[in-house]
């Protein structure tokens, strides 16, 4: 597990409520500047320059509270560039400045020395902390430096690039009351398939300009939490281009927008009132400008093959009449809510529908999307339900109960198979992984007699692989232990999280937690030099 080198930016904007506070300041904005144009044709000879800033090792050890998320956020950003290239959409070339790397000054030099050219996509995203002065925003870099958001501006629009974004997500961490709604699909079979491919040959060869987007209105704050990252990235990057993309940016922003208001107008009376008294109403997304087709003129009678169709907004009305079926295959009678209130709106307790399902027996959902909530191990998860699509109540690994997809012949008596996740087994065999440093793949073995193997260019490791359950902040998490001996015989053990994607159990995360040796944890501005902060592994054939 090697070190981090560099990868290109697609700037997200972190903002820790401690910090805000400290310093008496507004919450970061959450803006979209839109200046994109439709494009005729794709262009084929685009190369993405991705810029990644991770703001995870600053120097105040109480600003590191929001660490983990925004490696959650790393690992996102880095599935989306996977898929770019893998699909042979874009050629990715990528700087990572995370860490200690990612000071004002190496951002400015990144960002002043990239070479592009007019054909090339440029992506800067910045996960970290930020605040605002004066009405101006501004971003903390891991010196704690402030970076404001104009200059980056004034050195990101220079660029030959067709299309420049700038994303900033500033994730103030875990709140009460707060919860992401999870959506299922066919997820990675779909990428695989290409059924995506035009998409985001749309999304990222046929628009020009340049797009800025933050995290949240002036005096708001944008949440995160350990599990999913930023929320704002999590439902513009993870649901919006990775999970279900759509091939219309403003529509994937509304989208995001929309869920993220929306889960914050859930949260209970009491809490929204504690949080309004510091200003703090909502979680908004703001649109400054929105995309125009290139050329449109009468759009009326110039549909063409070239031309975008953009396809439905993904987050369809809840009063549309359809067929979603849900069953109970746990031995407990399950309480469940319908929440049919419309984003960007008070929420409404008459528009919700409590059901009781009772073990064994199945619901009918009269609607073509529901939104589903269920409180389970002392959280309240959230879920969103597709037209004429089934999904079950079972256990998970943990005996906890949770909600999952029902396709082909998952039953009552075999849904176990399905719903708890034998990692152990799960971690066996070949996986691959890009070393971030030198861009090299590498392939890890794992081995029933738990011992492993990293096979790189010029050097095999060998070491001892083990699986944990241990409490990261305030939620029990799967890890995965690496042990090494060292040339001067030292031990070292080196954490990561197993964060799985219930549609792809062949892809998996691997988010950096601690490293010690001999049993003493060292700083991680040390162990940043040696392992590599978030690892994608994708399974090998057998």
């Amino acid at each position: 597990m090697k070190t981090l080198s560099k990868v290109l930016l697609f700037c997200g904007f972190c903002l820790g409520m401690g910090l805000a506070q400290a310093q008496n300041l507004p919450s970061p904005l959450f803006s979209a500047n839109f200046e994109l144009e439709k494009m005729g044709k794709e262009n084929t000879n685009s190369t993405l320059k991705a810029v990644l800033i991770i703001c995870d090792n600053y120097i105040s050890s109480e600003n590191n509270n929001i660490a983990q998320s925004v490696r959650v956020d790393m690992g996102t950003m880095t599935q989306l560039f996977n898929i770019l290239e893998k699909r042979n959409i874009l050629k990715v070339e990528k700087i990572i400045l995370q860490g200690t790397k990612a000071t004002k000054a190496n951002i400015k030099m990144a960002l002043q020395n990239l070479q592009t050219g007019n054909d090339d996509v440029v992506m800067v995203y910045f996960s970290g902390h930020g605040g605002m002065q004066d009405k101006k925003t501004f971003l903390m870099t891991a010196d704690e430096k402030d970076l404001w958001r104009n200059e980056l501006e004034t050195w990101l629009k220079p660029k030959a690039a067709r299309l420049k974004i700038l994303i900033t997500d500033a994730c103030s961490n875990d709140i009460d009351g707060l919860s992401v709604t999870r959506s299922f699909g066919k997820g990675n079979q779909q990428t695989e398939s290409g059924a995506y491919d035009q998409i985001y040959k749309d999304l990222f060869l046929k628009y020009q300009g340049f797009m800025h987007l933050s995290a949240s209105t002036e005096g708001e704050y944008a949440w995160s939490n350990d599990h999913f990252g930023g929320f704002f990235t999590y439902y513009f990057v993870k649901e919006g281009l990775i999970k279900k993309p759509t091939n219309d940016w403003q529509a994937i922003f509304k989208n995001a927008k929309d869920k993220t208001s929306q889960m914050f107008m859930r949260m209970s009376a009491e809490e929204r009132s504690e949080l309004a008294q510091k200003g703090i109403k909502n979680q908004t997304a703001k649109a400054y400008s929105m995309p125009n087709p290139k050329n449109s003129g009468n759009q009326t009678d110039q549909n063409t093959d070239n031309d975008i169709k953009p396809q439905p907004d993904p987050l369809p009305n809840p009063n549309l009449k359809g067929t979603i079926t849900v069953e109970n295959f746990t031995e407990n009678l399950i309480r469940f809510t319908i929440d049919n209130n419309l984003p960007n709106s008070d929420w409404d307790a008459s528009k919700t529908q409590v059901i009781r399902l009772e073990a064994g027996k199945k619901a009918g959902i009269n609607q073509a999307y529901a939104t589903l909530s269920f409180r389970a191990n002392g959280e309240t998860l959230y879920y969103e339900l597709e037209n004429n699509s089934e999904y079950f109540f079972g256990l998970d690994e943990s005996d906890q109960i949770d909600l999952f997809y029902k396709e082909g012949e998952i039953n009552q008596e075999n849904h176990s198979n399905f719903t708890q996740i034998d990692y152990a087994k799960l971690i066996l065999g070949r996986w691959t992984w890009e070393d971030a440093a030198t861009g090299e793949e590498i392939i890890t073995s794992f081995r029933a007699n738990n011992t492993y193997s990293e096979k790189y260019p010029d050097e095999t490791q060998n070491g001892v692989w083990a699986l944990s359950r241990r409490k990261i902040g305030k939620y029990e998490e799967n890890t995965l232990v690496f042990t090494i001996k060292d040339d001067e015989g030292a031990k070292w053990d080196i954490v990561y999280t197993i964060e799985i994607d219930e549609n792809n159990p062949n892809e998996v995360q691997l988010v950096f937690v601690a490293v010690s040796e001999n049993g003493n944890e060292i700083p991680y501005e040390e162990a940043e030099e040696y392992f590599q902060p978030n690892i994608l592994m994708y399974r090998m054939a057998r």
